[in-house]
């Protein structure tokens, strides 16, 4: 793209001007600008093919901007390595550099934030993430390029509702292929730390994806960058407080926004709970979500991250109501593993008994009653005296009880078909025989996660224990996993390593480099070896090995 071209374009929502000085699409005035150390609007990337449009978001590592890929012909999202506590730039050339005194910390946020952009250019595959489709360096900092969606935040999306927020159905599968992907980005040693309603967005296609990733440094008080920490839903470690961060740290975030999507309500902080804990689950609200959900939110909003529930796993578990989960919560809390090595190390004491607060313990209370009621209505009065009582009725019915009618009617809708818990099994058509004539239709969707054995189903759009009569001519949509990718290896063997490892990583694979001692009849830099071998099986974002002559020993 030239110059000229790029002018074509309105700089706030990437439309065509079509010689109006005004845009036709936004009405934004062609002229307007945004400040330094922001790069300039129309400023051009990677020789041209990138075109830089307004400022969407910025937080303490960096910047994301509107912008234009003139290749593809279409918007997308461009992000900036901008530590603005630490670099200046120059606003002539446009190149970015350290402050003085701050070259170390620069370097190791460099780092981490280069890490963190190829790593999520590897899982472009997942199908609540925005794609990173570009990672390169420029103007003295890294650049990564993101797809462009049609979104709004969560948080606005809830505000549009007449209530603020979702029954636990819809909660449920709306959040949950979030989950999923939540737990590939930890099992690939990507920690978000900053989940929370404004980092997820709501797409125009119904989706729900994951956004705002940043390294550790922004995310965590006195972290050497300027802290973003989302009140209500930033763990109570990243305050600084002399503890661990890892997957727990997550899981309490996610938890908090599915509290909030379900009360409507924002919960107080993590600090304030630590002395005070009010959260608590609205009783009108408690009656119309399964104990068992209380029960996981309870687990996964522990203050402390030791009494906290650890994994997305055991999480994911508690809200199916997992009989293994169930066993497993009543017997201890999880304790987390260790960190990841690029957070602040701290302790972490074994738990010996858990202390409840005022706000779990009214959580708790909430529970039991729920439980209670529905062991008392069903478990008694349904699966013990069930003939009885329909006997029972039916003879007032033939009496000529007119009020029998209703409870005729009542007892067999109490014990209609109910819809099942799928998550967890392995998909069949056998499996849906016993309730496809339920649904209109029966939707699969597939995302890849290399955790979950093939075709295992992951989330169902229609909770379970909802009376399969209430969903007539409803659509049941099933997310099965796709399993791991396994692709066949090229031989890179003889190439140079930096075309042998492009060509690996725009496969999905990480690389891993190894060097031999060169006696100066080899050349530098050529692959000599790579494991698995050119031609095996290997899973998509696994690492391969190469090793690759080094450089000629004088």
């Amino acid at each position: 793209m030239q110059a000229n071209e790029a002018a074509l374009l309105c700089a706030y929502c990437m439309h065509p001007l079509e010689g109006n000085v005004n845009c036709p699409a936004c009405g934004t005035a062609s002229w307007f600008e945004q400040s330094p150390p922001l790069l300039p609007l129309r400023c051009l990337l990677r020789d041209g093919r990138y075109m830089i449009g307004r400022q969407t978001e910025q937080n303490g590592d960096g910047v994301t901007y509107l912008g234009y890929d003139s290749e593809g012909k279409k918007p997308v999202f461009v992000r900036e390595f901008l530590p603005s506590a630490i670099a200046v730039r120059d606003e002539v050339s446009q190149f970015l550099a350290p402050m003085q005194g701050c070259e170390i910390a620069w370097q190791d946020c460099a780092q981490n934030f280069l890490e963190l952009m190829r790593k999520l250019q590897q899982l472009r595959g997942l199908s609540a993430l925005i794609a990173v489709t570009s990672v390169f360096e420029e103007n003295g900092t890294i650049y990564a390029v993101f797809e462009y969606v049609e979104w709004m935040t969560l948080r606005e999306f809830l505000l549009r509702g007449k209530t603020g927020s979702l029954s636990w159905v819809r909660a449920r599968a709306l959040l949950m292929p979030v989950l999923s992907t939540l737990g590939h980005l930890h099992s690939q040693g990507i920690i978000h730390r900053g989940i929370s309603p404004n980092t997820l967005m709501f797409g125009a296609d119904g989706k729900v994806r994951i956004s705002g990733f940043s390294i550790w440094q922004a995310r965590t008080a006195h972290g050497g960058l300027t802290a973003e920490l989302s009140n209500g839903y930033a763990a109570f470690e990243q305050y600084g407080l002399d503890s661990k961060q890892g997957t727990w740290t997550d899981i309490y975030a996610f938890a908090a926004v599915l509290y909030r999507t379900i009360t409507g309500t924002d919960p107080d902080d993590s600090v304030t709970r630590r002395h005070n804990d009010r959260v608590m689950v609205p009783a009108q609200i408690a009656e119309r979500i399964p104990a068992y959900v209380i029960n996981a939110l309870i687990n996964a909003m522990q203050v402390l991250p030791e009494d906290r529930t650890a994994t997305v796993e055991q999480f994911h578990a508690e809200l199916s109501a997992s009989p293994s989960a169930t066993a497993a919560a009543s017997v201890s809390v999880q304790t987390p593993p260790p960190a990841n090595k690029n957070v602040p190390a701290g302790n972490i004491k074994k738990k010996k008994k858990k202390k409840n607060s005022a706000g779990v313990i009214a959580f708790k209370t909430m529970a039991v009653i729920v439980g209670i009621g529905l062991v008392i209505a069903v478990g008694v009065l349904g699966y013990v005296y069930q003939d009885q009582l329909t006997a029972f009725f039916q003879d007032r019915l033939k009496a000529g009880d007119p009020s029998a009618l209703a409870a005729v009617t009542t007892q067999t809708a109490a014990f209609a078909p109910q819809m099942p818990n799928l998550v967890g099994k392995v998909y069949s058509e056998a499996l849906l025989a016993p309730y496809s004539a339920y649904f209109s239709e029966i939707v699969i969707e597939n995302t890849n996660d290399p955790n979950i054995p093939k075709d295992q189903i992951m989330a169902q759009n229609i909770a379970e224990g909802i009376p399969l009569s209430s969903v007539k001519k409803q659509t049941l949509t099933l997310t099965l996993s796709l399993g791991p990718a396994n692709k066949k290896l090229p031989n890179v063997v003889g190439k140079p390593l930096t075309e042998a490892q492009s060509t690996l990583e725009a496969l999905g694979y990480t690389v891993s480099v190894k060097e031999n001692k060169n006696d100066g009849t080899k050349t530098p830099g050529e692959v000599t070896e790579m494991l698995p071998a050119a031609g095996d099986l290997a899973q998509e974002s696994s690492t391969v090995f190469l090793t690759v002559w080094g450089a000629a020993e004088n």
